[in-house]
């Protein structure tokens, strides 16, 4: 059997035709698998400290810009151009840069003699003293 140099030629562009089908498939598949990942969950996998508080009071306060800024972070953190946690206050940050500002329970507390109390018991105490 005698091969011409056009059925290699023919043969070679079949091939390359075959991998760069492969290549897109390969693509496809990977984008598809990034897709159905929960942008939430890829997000709070990286938040420490108080971060997981701010995205809830973001999301119960603003809850399409919550979803928004997490699904840009999520997309940031899948690409690997964020690599570092994410603080309560980094998170924080970016809702007020946005116009956003996320507000917080915030609680005084004192500690004496071993119990804890909030400001008003503490007041009450110094008025009744």
């Amino acid at each position: 059997m005698k091969c011409n140099l056009s059925d290699i030629e023919l043969e070679l562009l079949k091939l390359k035709k075959l991998k760069e089908l492969e290549k897109r498939l390969k693509e496809a598949n990977l984008k598809t698998t990034e897709e159905k990942t929960d942008p939430y969950q890829v997000v709070s996998g990286m938040l420490v400290g108080r971060g997981k508080e701010v995205l809830e009071a973001a999301y119960s306060q603003y809850p399409e810009v919550a979803k928004a800024v997490v699904q840009n972070l999520a997309l940031l953190i899948r690409s690997g151009r964020l690599k570092e946690p994410i603080t309560g206050e980094v998170l924080y940050e970016v809702f007020k840069a946005l116009g956003f500002p996320v507000r917080l329970e915030t609680r005084i507390t004192f500690k004496e003699h071993g119990k804890t109390k909030s400001l008003a018991e503490k007041i009450k105490e110094e008025i009744s003293s």
